[in-house]
């Protein structure tokens, strides 16, 4: 059951981490496409910023899409375990 769960979690965060980053990605390109800014949070923890400093743009790909990527393996892990009982009870 360990394996399960721990390759469930590996595999679900990184997953819900790619997924994270590459719309995290495309949005600060859409935004920095259309000359304008962009925070996007999770509370304090910061997911995507995009801001404009005079002529430069900067764009910062915060420790948030690493949250995202935990909550995604635990419920990947959770949605696993459900799965290997329900298995388990139907012959």
């Amino acid at each position: 059951m360990r394996s399960v769960v721990l390759r469930a979690v590996v595999l679900g965060a990184a997953a819900a981490g790619l997924v994270a980053y590459a719309c995290a990605a495309a949005a600060a390109v859409i935004v920095q496409a259309g000359g304008s800014t962009l925070d996007v949070r999770l509370g304090p923890v910061t997911l995507v910023a995009v801001e404009r400093a005079g002529t430069g743009v900067a764009t910062t790909f915060g420790s948030g899409l690493l949250v995202v990527a935990f909550l995604g393996g635990i419920v990947n892990a959770l949605l696993a375990v459900l799965l290997a009982r329900r298995r388990r009870d139907i012959p």
